[in-house]
C-alpha cells in the first residue's frame, strides 16, 4: 500500500499545473458569467455555468492517452519500468488520481456556480412542488452522478489502452491509439450485449419519475436493466487490466 500511496502521490504533484489553471480558468469564468446575470436573459447565465462539466470528460480521454505518452517522451518510462511494481499499481494509481482531479474540480465547479446563481436557482425552482424536487433530488441526481463517473473514467480507460497497445508498433503510433480506441469501443457494446445476457437474472433497477402536469403531481416507475450495468463494469475493468499486463509483462523499454 505504501509503495502505491508514493506513485500516488507522484502523479498528483505532476498535475498540481494542470489543476491550477483549471481553477483559475472556471473561476474566471463563473465571475464572467456572475457580471452578465443582470444582462442576459434569465437562466442563460446559469445555463453557461455547466459547460465546463461538459470539457472535462474530454480532458479525461486526453489525459489517458497522455498518461504513459509523457513518460515516453520525457524518458521516465526507464525508471518506472525499473520500479518493483506490478502494472496494475502502476496504471491505477495514475486512473485514481486522474479520477480524483476530475471529482474535485466538478465539485468545485458546481459549488461555486451555485453559489453565485442562488437566487436564480429558487427563481427556476419557485414552481416546482416539493414532492418532485424531492424525488428528483434523491434518485435522479444520483443516477446523473453515476453517469457522469463514467462519462471521465470509461474514456479515460480506453484511451489508456490504446496508447499502451500502439506502443508496439515504431510508427504511427496516434494512428493506431485512434483505431484502437474506436474498436474498443465497439467492442464493449457489442461483448457488453453478449456479456449482459449471462446477468438477465439479475433484479432491475428502479426508478420512480415524478412530474408536475395539468393534473396535477404524476409518476411513473422506470427499470433499468441491471446486466447491460454489470456487464459494461467487468469489460472496461477487463481493459484496465489488460493494459497493465501488456504494460509489465509485453512492453520493452
Amino acid at each position: 500500500m505504501r509503495s502505491w500511496l508514493s506513485l500516488f502521490k507522484k502523479e498528483l504533484r505532476t498535475k498540481l499545473f494542470t489543476i491550477l489553471v483549471s481553477i483559475l480558468l472556471i473561476s474566471g469564468w463563473e465571475i464572467f458569467l456572475m457580471t452578465k446575470m443582470e444582462v442576459w436573459p434569465l437562466g442563460l447565465s446559469f445555463a453557461l455555468g455547466f459547460l465546463p462539466l461538459t470539457i472535462f470528460p474530454l480532458i479525461m480521454l486526453i489525459q489517458g492517452y497522455q498518461s504513459f505518452r509523457k513518460e515516453w517522451n520525457n524518458h521516465t518510462i526507464y525508471l518506472l519500468k525499473s520500479l518493483p511494481r506490478k502494472g496494475y499499481e502502476v496504471v491505477s494509481s495514475k486512473l485514481v488520481s486522474s479520477t480524483l482531479i476530475y471529482i474535485v474540480l466538478t465539485l468545485y465547479t458546481l459549488g461555486l456556480h451555485m453559489f453565485f446563481h442562488w437566487y436564480q436557482v429558487k427563481y427556476l425552482l419557485r414552481d416546482v412542488p416539493p414532492a418532485v424536487a424531492n424525488n428528483y433530488s434523491n434518485q435522479m441526481a444520483v443516477i446523473a452522478v453515476l453517469i457522469y463517473l463514467a462519462a471521465g473514467v470509461v474514456p479515460y480507460v480506453l484511451s489508456q489502452f490504446s496508447y499502451l497497445v500502439s506502443c508496439f508498433f515504431s510508427k504511427f503510433r496516434w494512428l493506431v491509439s485512434i483505431v484502437v480506441f474506436i474498436l474498443s469501443h465497439y467492442l464493449l457494446l457489442r461483448l457488453g450485449g453478449l456479456v449482459a445476457r449471462l446477468f438477465n437474472w439479475m433484479p432491475d433497477i428502479p426508478l420512480d419519475a415524478m412530474w408536475a402536469g395539468a393534473g396535477g403531481e404524476q409518476s411513473v416507475t422506470i427499470y433499468l436493466g441491471s446486466g447491460p450495468i454489470i456487464a459494461a463494469l467487468i469489460i472496461i475493468i477487463g481493459f484496465f487490466f489488460t493494459g497493465a499486463w501488456i504494460l509489465e509483462k509485453q512492453l520493452d523499454v
